[in-house]
């Protein structure tokens, strides 16, 4: 997952905020990830500008179905 996350930032870079946590090590990241019942890794939050959460995906995803997620955020 790393390498599409990676190379979806590139492609999105000024457009969307993609923002990778480590939920082991990162206090401020495993509070986050509480405050948003994140239980399982890989997990995906689609936040709208609004700060809603606009969808959420536990699970490996393809780079089709991260593109569409990312799409609808607009």
């Amino acid at each position: 997952m790393k390498p599409l996350v990676e190379r979806l930032e590139k492609t999105y870079s000024g457009k969307v905020e993609i923002r990778k946590l480590n939920v082991e090590q990162d206090q401020a990241a495993i509070e986050l990830a509480q405050k948003m019942n994140v239980q399982y890794v890989p997990t995906f939050v689609f936040v709208n500008a609004d700060g809603i959460v606009a969808n959420s995906v536990v699970g490996e995803m393809t780079e089709d179905a991260l593109t569409s997620a990312l799409q609808s955020l607009k």
